[in-house]
């Protein structure tokens, strides 16, 4: 079971969920230009889904560049509204 894990965004509501489940982790927010990802991502029409997933992956390779001895999550939303 992982016990002690590096939040690498700032949402409180994904920090409650881990807290909630029993998992420690101490949040250390990636520095990173999310809009200039999602831009340059959606001039090559990427969905919704990969943009998330690429920013959540980005996050976590930002935090993890400081060699954290603990297991590092990104994350990110994807919400979709039909009108």
């Amino acid at each position: 079971m992982i016990k002690n894990i590096i939040l690498a965004s700032k949402s409180d509501v994904r920090k409650k969920i881990l807290e909630k489940n029993e998992i420690k982790c101490k949040v250390i927010p990636a520095a990173i230009d999310e809009d200039q990802l999602k831009e340059s991502l959606l001039e090559v029409n990427a969905t919704p889904e990969l943009i998330s997933k690429n920013l959540a992956e980005l996050k976590a390779n930002k935090v993890s560049e400081k060699k954290h001895s603990e297991l590092v999550l990104g994350s990110d939303s994807v919400i979709d509204l039909n009108l």
